[in-house]
């Protein structure tokens, strides 16, 4: 199916993001989106590079998503920030962040 790409699409109203994780589908594409601390929503691939899980099945820790099975913590801009056992974090450990805008009460 064919979409029209780098376009705004609706993610839902305003009072349906708040400081949990809520995992929306855009285009097809599954998105993890939740109230930052700082008021903003922030809009992730909802899918961890490890073993493919939802980071939406996942956990908050302050600002950034901890996988549900195996703990690697991504940050608000997708990137990796965190891998349990390790030091060592690889660069190909990240997830898409989208762009999000707020406006007359509703989630672009």
């Amino acid at each position: 199916m064919s979409y029209v790409r780098n376009a705004w699409y609706v993610a839902g109203w305003s009072s349906e993001f708040d400081g949990s994780l809520k995992r929306v589908v855009i285009l097809e594409q599954a998105i993890v989106m939740y109230r930052k601390a700082d008021g903003s929503v922030a809009a992730l691939e909802d899918q961890c590079p490890h073993r493919l899980l939802p980071l939406s099945k996942g956990k908050l820790i302050g600002d950034d998503i901890q996988c549900g099975y195996h703990g690697m913590t991504f940050n608000c801009e997708g990137k990796c920030v965190r891998v349990p056992g390790q030091d060592n974090i690889p660069t190909s450990a990240f997830v898409m962040n989208y762009a999000v805008c707020e406006k007359h009460d509703i989630v672009f």
